[in-house]
């Protein structure tokens, strides 16, 4: 019997990852502007916070990020997936396991030691995310930008 796939249904999106609640979040007016994009979601953290993650040994830290994954239900396929703390990096490899050639985008001040992002920018000392647009229109990421605000 054939079963649809719930991980690669669904629109391309942009997962961010907050490292606390939106209206918490230091660097909100920036990921608002993100999130204004159709394909963008917000993943606000689990009960545990992901600095108590961080200091649980780290095969038992990836583990709870593998079993976070595997729970989450999303309106689309990550294409993109955005982390702004190390702490995040659990959750953000067992995402990535779960969706095969997404791309690990670090929008935090201070990169994780062995990660190797495909995109890194400091989202709060960025001036200008037209790199960022740029890269969320060539994934197939909707955007929600018209012609003119893409350069077309």
């Amino acid at each position: 019997m054939w079963h649809r796939n719930p991980v690669l249904d669904g629109p391309p999106l942009l997962l961010l990852l907050l490292p606390c609640t939106l209206e918490q979040f230091s660097l909100r007016e920036r990921a608002q502007e993100l999130l204004s994009a159709p394909g963008a979601v917000a993943v606000e953290p689990a009960r545990i916070p992901y600095r108590a993650l961080s200091s649980l040994p780290s095969a038992l830290a990836f583990a709870v990020g593998r079993r976070q994954a595997k729970r989450m239900r999303l309106p689309g396929a990550p294409a993109a997936i955005a982390l702004f703390d190390p702490a995040q990096v659990p959750l953000a490899i067992a995402l990535e396991q779960r969706h095969p050639g997404v791309e690990l985008w670090e929008l935090g001040p201070q990169p994780p030691l062995g990660l190797d992002p495909t995109l890194a920018l400091d989202l709060g000392a960025a001036t200008d995310l037209s790199g960022v647009w740029l890269r969320i229109e060539a994934l197939g990421i909707a955007s929600g930008r018209l012609g003119s605000a893409r350069g077309l």
